[in-house]
């Protein structure tokens, strides 16, 4: 099973969204809490939920929506983690499971077709291994992003970074 199959497989009809990534704008709507929740972040955030989830973060599925006011992450999560996690949500974050539907193009579909027709990309696609972010690490690298600390941290690591890049550069 790939990608594909494994996120139609999450609808009732699955030939409904094979049908609906072939029509433009290429987007199915998935409805969350059957095969899978997922945590809405804006980017500032979900940048930093991916790093604290480490070598996790490039394995399970992260889906992008470029919109207006700001571009958000979708972050898929095992069913039941939105019920199991369910923090007061706040502005920057929010939990996706029974009863919420999440907006979709086929892993197969490049960035091209992202920007013309819809503001959807995957930045990981699923890959059909059924791989989600599991409840407990989700809540971890949730409230390790929160952590102003280290926040500050990682800012200066990857300045330290950049900056050394600059300089070895100009040498």
């Amino acid at each position: 099973m790939d990608g594909a199959q494994w996120l139609a497989a999450c609808h009732a009809q699955p030939e409904k969204v094979f049908a609906q990534w072939e029509q433009a704008p290429h987007l199915a709507r998935l409805p969350a809490g059957r095969r899978f929740d997922a945590l809405r972040v804006h980017q500032p955030l979900g940048l930093t939920v991916l790093w604290e989830l480490g070598d996790d973060a490039g394995k399970v599925p992260v889906l992008e929506e470029h919109a207006p006011p700001r571009p958000v992450f979708y972050i898929l999560a095992q069913p039941g983690t939105a019920d199991g996690l369910r923090p007061p949500d706040q502005e920057d974050a929010l939990f996706l499971g029974e009863g919420a539907e999440l907006t979709v193009p086929s892993p197969h579909a490049d960035g091209i077709t992202g920007v013309q027709q819809h503001s959807f990309m995957w930045r990981v696609a699923p890959d059909g291994s059924g791989r989600l972010a599991t409840p407990d690490a989700l809540a971890a690298a949730l409230e390790l992003a929160r952590d102003t600390d280290r926040q500050a941290a990682r800012i200066r690591a990857a300045r330290s970074v950049f900056y050394g890049a600059k300089h070895a550069r100009q040498k």
